[in-house]
């Protein structure tokens, strides 16, 4: 028999004629792999936005403001024997811990980023300070999930690899004419993922090369006011085979955040046979991969880089060809035994 397990999130959400859809990917595949293991019930937040992501399944509460939030939760809790996966840690999401605590219910934190450093560029450290407070009271009370050890200093927690490959993306690997250098980006367009400080970079970056470099963003956010015209801006991609093609017809990934837990567009990258590079803010993230290259914030920098990687690509790629990476089948398998257990 399936148990029952209620997600809570502060994901931004819509409801269409068509379904539910929500701003987050990964919320939309944990539903996919977690609905088949278990009775889910998904409690998220209504947006104005057009999120992009179908979630399917049956039972799902969005709700409109924080306190009709609650409520759903409150209603959850004591009507059903289930637990809770919270994820990430939000206003709604603590609030909604509060009271699961009290009603003494099994809870899971499910962490995929180091929430303090998010918090801090976007807000500052004071913020931060209370953000990390309330942080860790949550994870003293509940089973902690994580994408890397270096998100909590809790010695007792759960390592999960957050992945979205399937077969389809190791099929039919295209590489481009490379007659120019194709710089692609794909995630939110916010601060916090150093989308304004990569484009700073970009338009100081003279590269003294014959090749004509360009830089594509794809994803939802604000587009900055200081770009030129080698730069692109792609809406966010929503399937699959779409975004595959974008990453076969760029030449490098960058990814210029200032905080990662375990970024999945960097192994999508990967396996793709795309070279990847990140600043030295998140070089825990290369995680050893052939391909990965960390470098410092600065335009000189990230020319030096892109001419090496261009001067060497092709054995570049080769010794891509040994990485190992994490599958949606082994994420899957690794959350349904975390969450089975008592």
């Amino acid at each position: 028999m399936k148990k029952n397990l209620v997600i809570i999130n502060n994901e931004k959400c819509i409801k269409k004629e068509s379904g539910i859809f929500c701003e987050n990917l990964e919320i939309s595949s944990i539903t996919e792999l977690l609905g088949k293991k278990f009775n889910l019930k998904l409690i998220l937040r209504e947006s104005i936005a057009s999120p992009a992501h179908l979630i399917d399944n049956k039972d799902i509460k969005i709700n409109s403001n924080i306190f009709f939030f609650i409520m759903s939760v409150i209603r959850s809790a004591i009507k059903d024997k289930s637990s809770y996966l919270i994820i990430s840690v939000t206003p709604y999401t603590f609030a909604s811990f509060v009271f699961l605590f009290l009603l003494r219910k099994k809870m899971f934190l499910y962490l995929r980023s180091d929430g303090k450093k998010e918090i801090s560029a976007i807000f500052g450290r004071k913020v931060s300070i209370i953000y990390k407070f309330v942080e860790n009271l949550m994870v003293n009370f509940c089973d902690l999930i994580v994408v890397n050890n270096l998100i909590s200093k809790k010695k007792e927690c759960h390592l999960v690899s957050p992945s979205q490959i399937d077969e389809e993306w190791s099929l039919n690997i295209k590489n481009t004419e490379r007659n120019q250098i194709k710089l692609l980006y794909v995630g939110r367009l916010k601060i916090e993922k150093g989308i304004f400080s990569l484009i700073d970079i970009f338009n100081n970056t003279k590269i003294d090369h014959k090749k004509e470099i360009s830089l594509t963003l794809i994803g939802q956010g604000n587009k900055p006011k200081n770009f030129n015209n080698k730069i692109k801006f792609v809406d966010q991609i929503s399937s699959k085979r779409d975004l595959i093609k974008q990453y076969d017809s760029h030449d490098i990934f960058i990814l210029p955040s200032f905080t990662e837990g375990h970024p999945q567009v960097l192994i999508e990258s990967l396996i793709r046979q795309r070279p990847v590079i990140v600043f030295r803010d998140i070089e825990h993230v290369s995680q050893n991969y052939e391909g990965v290259f960390v470098i410092d914030r600065s335009p000189k920098d990230l020319s030096n880089i892109i001419e090496f990687i261009d001067k060497n690509y092709n054995e570049i790629l080769e010794r891509m060809k040994k990485n190992k990476y994490p599958t949606k089948e082994n994420f899957s398998n690794q959350l349904y035994t975390i969450l089975s257990q008592n």
